[in-house]
């Protein structure tokens, strides 16, 4: 019979070196981006190619308004990787696309997170 060594709900560890601050929390936190002040003419496969151009992605988002279609100037892209998240973000944010100057940033559950800690 074979011993189990922390075999909790996180699972196994990866090969490519430990998770940081898995407390039973999956890691959507270090990987979900949330993106403002895009061009209202920004299409979704701009959106996604651009942010594509970081890394793999696993779902991207532009929202647009229901009825209209019209971009509302945000959206929402989720990386495979933590630390292409990283790379999105001192890669892009600031970055300016027409008369726009995109925020990139951590895209947390709770609202009164906005601050970036650093």
């Amino acid at each position: 019979m074979e011993s189990q060594v922390g075999g909790g709900p996180a699972g196994p560890a990866l090969p490519n070196g430990p998770l940081l601050g898995t407390n039973g929390a999956t890691d959507d936190s270090k990987t979900n981006l949330i993106v403002n002040y895009l061009p209202q003419n920004m299409t979704q496969d701009e959106f996604k190619s651009l942010f594509g151009s970081i890394g793999d992605i696993e779902s991207c988002k532009l929202v647009r308004d229901k009825i209209t279609g019209q971009s509302l100037g945000y959206g929402f892209v989720n990386y495979s990787d933590p630390n292409d998240a990283d790379k999105a973000i001192n890669t892009l944010n600031g970055l300016k696309l027409q008369t726009k100057t995109i925020k990139v940033g951590a895209s947390f559950s709770n609202p009164s997170t906005t601050a970036h800690p650093n």
